[in-house]
């Protein structure tokens, strides 16, 4: 069964059986006899075709997607428990700006504190770590926009001042893609100043500072990373964004704990 239920997931993940069978090492017409076995079993559908590749999940699918990754889960715990020293694996997801000049800053304690855990850490935009931790790839989340996490829990860590940096004049305007954190904040000061810019898209702040190191482009960017080589320009109280810790409600115990502990960390900061 429990194969049953990792392929499901894979499958409901992916809207695909072609690209779950390549995810998953397992042939395509195993991957449509175990989901055909599965919805037998639970006198349900899962799937309706549309065309040759694509499926579209029932509502049973959307229910029963929660009850499977819960499973796994519990199932891949109670392996770990039996072991004579139990350990705890926790995937932590980092937006950039948190991942590169703040999360540093408390990690080393985390891992002083939790010696039984094993940790894994991930660099993410926003929307990657939000759904990272929806589907159970990532434990607990960090994150810098402002978006909706629900039914995720949510806890406010700190606030982050943002800048215009570079130089003003340039009609370059340095961009981070559309789901990255602080892209928001570009669109919003953009309109704001009814600018006409032309938009250079690059998905690294670190590209993004070298370029303003030398004269070329500006942005809107967190301070925290910006060297004082960089000009910048202070905004209003609406550029301080507020960075966010978030996990599912039904954390494992060691897990849960870790969460409390980076909310306290964040509080020293």
């Amino acid at each position: 069964m429990l194969e049953h239920l990792k392929i499901f997931i894979k499958v409901y993940e992916q809207r695909n059986f072609t690209k779950a069978s390549e995810l998953l090492f397992i042939s395509q017409p195993t991957i449509s006899t175990r989901i055909k076995q599965l919805e037998q079993q639970l006198q349900t559908h899962f799937f309706i075709r549309k065309g040759p590749k694509s499926i579209v999940p029932t509502e049973a699918a959307h229910t029963f997607y929660q009850y499977a990754l819960k499973a796994v889960d519990d199932f891949n715990q109670t392996v770990e428990a039996l072991h004579e020293e139990p350990r705890t694996r926790c995937h932590i997801a980092c937006s950039n700006t948190i991942a590169i000049h703040y999360f540093p800053q408390t990690f080393p304690s985390l891992v002083a504190q939790f010696p039984a855990v094993d940790f894994k850490l991930s660099l993410y935009n926003s929307a990657e770590v939000v759904e990272g931790v929806k589907q159970h790839h990532v434990d607990i989340g960090l994150i810098e926009k402002p978006i909706d996490t629900y039914p995720l829990q949510k806890t406010a860590l700190t606030t982050d001042e943002l800048v215009l940096a570079g130089n003003v004049d340039s009609p370059y305007w340095l961009m981070r893609e559309t789901d990255s954190g602080v892209h928001f904040f570009n669109e919003l000061y953009i309109a704001e100043h009814n600018m006409n810019v032309q938009f250079i898209y690059l998905n690294s702040n670190e590209v993004i500072v070298e370029l303003l190191k030398q004269g070329f482009g500006k942005t809107i960017l967190s301070k925290k990373g910006l060297p004082t080589s960089i000009p910048t320009e202070k905004l209003s109280e609406r550029y301080l964004r507020t960075l966010y810790v978030l996990s599912r409600e039904d954390l494992p115990p060691q897990t849960a704990d870790v969460y409390n502990a980076i909310v306290q960390a964040f509080s020293s900061i």
